[in-house]
């Protein structure tokens, strides 16, 4: 793919997540916003930037994606009685601050990943099982799976904050390192990795004969230019974010493992709202969700494209050297979470993942009752769906529209 046609697609994504977020709030409004004093407020922590460049463009950063859409949503379909404030760019401190605050009803929602989740919540250490997905699709319909449900259901009922929706943490995990080529698990042993510090992912590592080694993000890029480390694992967004192509010149695309990332809302708050208002925030995190999502998948992709033009050497396994990955690391972790939270319900987990890769449990039957309770009958859940999609192709339309436009009025100065 030559430089103009990425740039056109870059310009194209941007313009797609710019004006879904745009118009969320009107294709799916019921209510005009009204110039009125809002009866309550909503404040999201969040740690992330608004934007993050990939390859030289700025494109909107995946978790104000989903907060920006909540947040048009919300204050839209709730005639103005609610008003949504996002402290994003780390304002009230990292993830974990976040998350604290929240829990505290501080802010009354966060977003935050399953790394912060897990210390208090133990459960949900079993998403960090490595090689159980082959695509992001398997991903994301465990999410929606009847067992993540309960554990959510769960988790709310002992920290006291609710999900209102769930996505990746910018895709699937890889491993980069400076020495030689990793093409089989056995190519990891005797190799410095950083790693968070979360013993899935140690244990992960150590299985594979790799030397484990918890780094701050902050310090990463520096400890593997002066060789601290030998290599670490993120997804393709993280490394280019993080300019780690600059410092590597391995990058394996084994796809070990996929992280979550949440945005969650105090319990107690929630239940202050009246029915109504409950209503358009669910609505609205569903909205929040799928905006999440579409914008990690397109982000990735340009990530993934742009490493794979840099002087980095990006490897795809094939099927049978990644199993050799799984064979090493899957069930050394399994047997550290069965551990840590019962052989039960860890062995309970492996079946519902096996089960909805054959398409079972992806939505309970109490799930469905919650939906058209929520919506107020199933044509109007389907009207969401139709409205998501009219904002996508009108997204695209004035992506492409945008990057006409620009071309001629270059070419008309270039004159």
């Amino acid at each position: 793919m030559n430089g103009r046609a990425k740039t056109i697609i870059k310009k194209g994504v941007a313009g797609v997540s710019a004006l879904a977020i745009l118009l969320a709030g009107t294709f799916f409004g019921t209510t005009p916003a009204k110039a009125e004093e809002a009866e309550y407020t909503i404040k999201i922590a969040n740690s992330n930037a608004p934007f993050t460049n990939i390859d030289g463009q700025n494109v909107i950063d995946t978790v104000n994606a989903g907060c920006f859409a909540f947040k048009n949503y919300v204050e839209q379909n709730s005639g103005g009685r609610i008003k949504v404030e996002i402290y994003d760019s780390g304002v009230l401190g990292g993830s974990s601050e976040g998350l604290s605050q929240c829990m505290q009803n501080v802010v009354q929602a966060c977003v935050t990943g399953d790394g912060e989740l897990s210390t208090l919540y133990p459960k949900l250490q079993v998403l960090c099982v490595p090689y159980l997905f082959d695509d992001r699709t398997q991903f994301y319909d465990m999410l929606d799976s009847e067992f993540m449900a309960s554990l959510f259901n769960d988790m709310r009922n002992q920290l006291g904050i609710r999900l209102l929706a769930s996505s990746d943490n910018g895709g699937f995990r890889s491993i980069s390192n400076n020495v030689r080529p990793i093409r089989t698990a056995d190519d990891l042993k005797g190799l410095k990795i950083r790693s968070m510090e979360i013993p899935a992912y140690t244990t992960m590592l150590e299985s594979m004969g790799a030397v484990a080694t918890p780094i701050a993000w902050a310090e990463l890029y520096t400890s593997l230019q002066t060789g601290v480390v030998d290599g670490q694992e993120n997804p393709p967004a993280n490394v280019l974010n993080g300019s780690l192509q600059e410092v590597q010149k391995y990058y394996t695309l084994d796809q070990h493992s996929i992280s979550s990332l949440v945005l969650m809302m105090n319990e107690d708050f929630y239940q202050s709202l009246p029915a109504d208002l409950q209503q358009v925030v669910d609505r609205g995190g569903r909205l929040a969700q799928e905006s999440m999502r579409g914008a990690n998948c397109a982000n990735e992709e340009l990530a993934l494209q742009a490493l794979q033009d840099s002087d980095m050497e990006v490897y795809i396994p094939t099927a049978e050297e990644k199993e050799t990955f799984k064979e090493a690391a899957q069930e050394p972790v399994l047997e550290w979470l069965r551990g840590e939270i019962g052989s039960e319900y860890a062995d309970e987990f492996m079946a519902a993942v096996e089960g909805v890769k054959k398409g079972e449990g992806i939505l309970t039957s109490e799930e469905k009752v919650m939906e058209q309770q929520q919506t107020g009958s199933g044509t109007q859940g389907n009207t969401i769906v139709v409205g998501a999609c009219i904002v996508a192709v009108f997204s695209v339309l004035f992506g492409i529209f945008t990057v006409v436009r620009t071309k001629r009025k270059g070419e008309a100065d270039e004159k």
